[in-house]
């Protein structure tokens, strides 16, 4: 039987404090070769902070970027939509065997044509980071940051991103804010039928809906996270499932 697996927002970090959330998320990929999926679908911040050199690769990322690649061996396709954390992903991820989508893509599902995005800038009151976004993908900026170390690179990253996390705690409406722009977009999209699902990740709120749309069956579905809810999405040929990891089961 065909399946896929969706996921996002693991938010995989260097270094040995964060090692054992890393091994999770190995095992986990690794379970997977037992029997592989048709696709992995990643939508985005699987990394908390990657970025494309020409002749180097983050050490603490090998392990997991050689389980992707060994499912690739195994034929399975590999899908990677930018996220917030990891929309710089590019040539590097495809010598791996991903094939990359930045602003998001619309899949076949065993007949269910399937819009999947991250979800970040979607919430329009927020001017900050859609400002931020812009910025970050101007190609002469990415020429500069390049020149910083890769070292100082990932110390910076892990800076903000620790910020941005305090920041989130603190900010509970935000966060659900979040949530409701991805879902707001996701109706619209439906109701426009560019679509028969919506998957989406980024605002950490696992989410599986069936909606009655236009005298449609539709779906809404949020990936959540690996961080506190540890979900994913599975299509078993004809039904979108949310998934919990529990190692050593499922």
């Amino acid at each position: 039987m065909n399946f896929d697996i969706i996921l996002s927002d693991v938010h995989l970090k260097v270094g040995e404090r964060y090692l054992s959330h890393r091994k999770e998320f190995e095992t986990f990929l690794r379970s997977l070769a037992e029997n592989p999926p048709r696709r992995i679908i990643c939508l985005g911040d699987i990394f908390d902070f990657w970025f494309e050199y020409k002749h180097v690769v983050f050490s603490g990322y090998l392990e997991i970027l050689n389980a992707f690649y060994e499912l690739h061996r195994k034929g399975v396709k590999l899908v990677f939509i930018g996220g917030n954390h990891d929309f710089w992903a590019g040539k590097n991820l495809e010598k791996i065997g991903f094939q990359i989508f930045q602003s998001g893509v619309i899949l076949d599902f065993d007949g269910c044509n399937t819009l999947l995005i991250h979800g970040d800038g979607l919430n329009k009151r927020d001017w900050g980071y859609r400002l931020f976004k812009t910025l970050a993908r101007n190609p002469f900026l990415i020429f500069v940051f390049r020149l910083i170390h890769p070292d100082w690179a990932m110390g910076l990253a892990q800076f903000l991103s620790k910020g941005s996390r305090k920041l989130q705690k603190n900010n509970v409406s935000g966060h659900y804010r979040e949530a409701e722009s991805i879902k707001s977009y996701a109706i619209e999209k439906l109701k426009d039928s560019v679509c028969d699902a919506v998957i989406s990740g980024h605002c950490h709120k696992p989410e599986c809906s069936v909606l009655q749309i236009n005298d449609r069956q539709c779906w809404y579905i949020n990936s959540g996270d690996w961080i506190e809810n540890k979900t994913y999405i599975k299509w078993d040929g004809e039904k979108f499932h949310l998934c919990h990891y529990i190692q050593n089961g499922e």
